[in-house]
């Protein structure tokens, strides 16, 4: 299944008070290594705007967290594609710093259109098979830091 790796570098802003990494930004570094694995690809926003799809928008996500981060730490997002539906596809996550895991998480996504009833909503469409060929057996080139 299509995999990436995401280097963050962690900021003084990412950090609660108690000097550790506030857990909202895994959320934020999830989604970013996701949008970052699929332009590795050539899969990009721009591309799908062009075709009126709205791409990857979330239907669900959870996290737990293992171990604390701090200001300045170099750590990994390991994403992967694991599973999909004919609509959804799951991606895992893992953040890592060396051998230890921080936190793991999963998204649940989709590529939406707009609904023809009311173009403020948007509806899930099957998932292209062109997509589907990309999940199945690929290996996206990691980020350099």
């Amino acid at each position: 299944m299509l995999s990436y790796v995401h280097p963050v570098r962690i900021g003084f802003g990412d950090c609660d008070p108690a000097g550790i990494v506030y857990y909202p930004n895994f959320f934020r570094w999830f989604d970013d290594a996701v949008h970052a694995m699929f332009f590795s690809i050539g899969e990009s926003h721009d591309r799908s705007r062009e075709q009126d799809l709205i791409v990857w928008p979330l239907a669900d996500a959870g996290a737990s967290f293992r171990a604390p981060a701090r200001y300045n730490e170099c750590i990994e997002i390991h994403s992967r594609v694991e599973s999909f539906t004919a609509k959804t596809f799951r991606v895992a996550h893992r953040a890592m710093r060396g051998d230890t895991l921080l936190a793991e998480g999963w998204e649940v996504r989709f590529i939406g259109e707009p609904h023809p009833d009311d173009p403020k909503r948007m509806r899930a469409i099957p998932l292209p098979e062109s997509l589907r060929r990309l999940f199945d057996d690929t290996a996206a080139p990691s980020a350099q830091p």
